[in-house]
């Protein structure tokens, strides 16, 4: 069904048109069928306010020359059945002894159009504003916020602070943030600024604090202060950029498709109600005849045309305002996305940062690792040289072998102990087999229980 539809049978040939007496039919009438659109408030499982679009269709039909009428009215709840009854208790021209003569009845049939009419612009304000609370809610928090501007990559003050200081001492500087609250907001911070910032605190803790001068000047103080300010003034300004996160984008672009969608009812609605307008102007001109109910109509006429005006007036103040919450909520999804953008940018320059810091850690321990392996090297070296020399020393003074000082040639210079050298074997060489046999036991287990440890990770 469309907005608006109407006809009638006032400038009919006699002959084409149903004329039924006993029925109260005279032929002479005209039918309007229109649909109206408007907002009606609900509550939702968490006791909020939701707002949905409902339509109510409406058909009628006035008869011209018998001051007989027909409506039906299409809506999903009772709502306009319990507002007619309670308009016939409340106004005598709409009660039955009022609609007797054809004054009476048209009359009677501009006020409850009325009825029907005022229902598409009753709801309006009230969800407008309610709308509106929900964005400027919104985008306070965007507009609020205080960021620093994008920091330096070679002389960030993150960068030194990760460098120079274990720990994060509290600002004692007016304005800026302590170490509780910094605290506080790495409590409340989800996703990927709590292990980020997380990765940072403990980076800069395991890090050993640098040597104590025996005279430290007043300079190198205020320069590792100002570098440990810059640092929370940093890590703060990104634990305030962790509270946007792109659910309040989501939130923004449904707020804007609801508006759209309400710009377009109240448009509609508008359209329709200048159809109906200029579909009674028409008909009254064309289908009353007598002077006395032509002077009434027209003045019931020029009452229900300036109430709907009121209405279309209003819808009009409606649209404006629509509009304005569009224009102001593509700001502030702009906002957003700016800021967005910033995080993602600041994030980068965090993960680069910790990235050259860390590669510079590692290229610092791979040095000290290539000195250390020199002087291995030179250890290992000098330890197979000796031991040899240290193996045969050993041996000769374990008392198995032993040195015949009288003797005067080389085969009498040394004495041979078979016994002694039979037990050294019966106890050295099992001791050997089991201490292999008990590494080999231990490995395999650590082996078995490594690999079943990665099996459960696979799956």
């Amino acid at each position: 069904m469309t907005g608006f539809e109407g006809h009638d049978t006032l400038d009919s040939p006699k002959q084409s048109i149903s004329e039924i007496s006993k029925l109260g039919r005279s032929g002479r009438e005209h039918t309007v069928e229109y649909l109206l659109r408007s907002v009606e408030k609900s509550t939702g499982p968490m006791g909020e306010a939701i707002w949905n679009i409902r339509q109510m269709a409406v058909c009628h039909k006035y008869d011209f020359g018998t001051g007989r009428a027909f409506w039906l009215s299409i809506k999903s709840n009772s709502l306009m059945q319990e507002r007619i009854k309670q308009a016939i208790i409340d106004d005598s021209a709409l009660r039955p002894t009022a609609a007797d003569d054809l004054c009476g009845s048209f009359s009677a049939t501009l006020l409850t159009h009325l009825i029907h009419l005022e229902w598409c612009d009753e709801a309006w304000l009230e969800c407008i504003t309610d709308f509106e609370k929900k964005i400027r809610k919104s985008l306070t928090i965007a507009k609020a916020a205080r960021l620093d501007q994008p920091t330096n990559f070679q002389e960030s003050a993150l960068r030194k602070a990760l460098r120079k200081n274990s720990n994060l001492s509290g600002i004692t500087v007016s304005g800026t943030p302590t170490e509780e609250s910094l605290k506080g907001w790495t409590q409340q911070k989800q996703g990927l600024w709590k292990p980020l910032t997380s990765c940072f605190r403990t980076a800069s803790q395991s890090r050993s604090p640098p040597p104590i001068l025996p005279v430290a000047s007043e300079k190198q103080g205020t320069a590792q202060s100002e570098a440990s300010d810059g640092f929370a003034k940093q890590l703060y300004s990104l634990m305030v950029l962790g509270t946007f996160s792109f659910d309040e984008v989501q939130d923004l672009h449904y707020v804007g498709e609801q508006l759209e969608t309400f710009r377009q009812v109240i448009q509609l609605n508008r359209q329709t109600l200048r159809d109906i307008l200029e579909h009674y102007q028409d008909v009254v001109t064309r289908g009353i005849s007598a002077k006395r109910m032509q002077k009434n109509s027209k003045r019931d006429l020029a009452s229900f045309t300036r109430r709907v005006e009121r209405i279309q007036k209003n819808l009009e103040l409606r649209l404006t305002q629509v509009e304005s919450l569009l224009a102001w909520l593509q700001e502030g999804k702009a906002l957003f996305d700016g800021i967005l953008q910033y995080r993602s940018v600041q994030v980068s320059h965090i993960f680069t940062e910790s990235s050259h810091i860390q590669s510079e850690k590692m290229e610092r321990i791979a040095h000290k690792t290539e000195q250390e392996t020199i002087s291995m090297h030179v250890v290992t070296c000098v330890t197979l040289a000796f031991l040899p020399g240290t193996f045969v020393a050993a041996f000769f003074q374990s008392g198995l072998i032993e040195i015949n000082k009288a003797s005067n040639d080389i085969d009498g210079s040394v004495i041979f102990h078979p016994g002694a050298f039979k037990l050294f074997t019966v106890i050295c060489f099992p001791l050997m087999f089991i201490t292999f046999a008990l590494w080999f036991i231990v490995f395999k287990l650590l082996a078995h229980k490594a690999l079943k440890q990665e099996s459960q990770e696979i799956v």
